[in-house]
């Protein structure tokens, strides 16, 4: 389904046990441009760090309430590995995420390329 990228921006995030911030910003794929990661503002949670999420782990959008319902726990979102989201995901630190989480490792450098429309149309 296609979705335009600023439905996504601040909408809460939600996991199994609770809400764990709300979306910032978005991850590309630099070849496809298929969704990589979405930013994940925690708030005062964990004090304000950002952390990375993966949309294999997206269950449902509730466009009506603004909320995105993942199949993690807080805890597994805590102990995440930590992510500096002003730059682009390294192939490092990239398998450390997905082996953390069990996920796939798929090809290709990750640019943060949304973060200026983001901000362009939502002011």
């Amino acid at each position: 389904m296609l979705t335009n990228a600023q439905y996504l921006k601040d909408l809460v995030v939600s996991a199994k046990d609770g809400e764990i911030g709300t979306v910032d910003n978005l991850y590309f794929d630099d070849e496809t441009w298929a969704v990589r990661y979405l930013t994940v503002e925690t708030g005062n949670w964990l004090g304000g760090r950002q952390v990375l999420i993966s949309p294999f782990s997206v269950i449902e959008a509730n466009w009506q309430v603004g909320r995105l319902d993942v199949s993690l726990t807080k805890k597994q979102v805590e102990g995440s590995p930590d992510i500096d989201t002003n730059r682009p995901v390294s192939r490092q630190h990239e398998a450390a995420y997905l082996g953390y989480f069990g996920y796939p490792i798929i090809g290709a450098v990750l640019t943060c390329g949304v973060q200026r429309c983001i901000r362009r149309v939502c002011p």
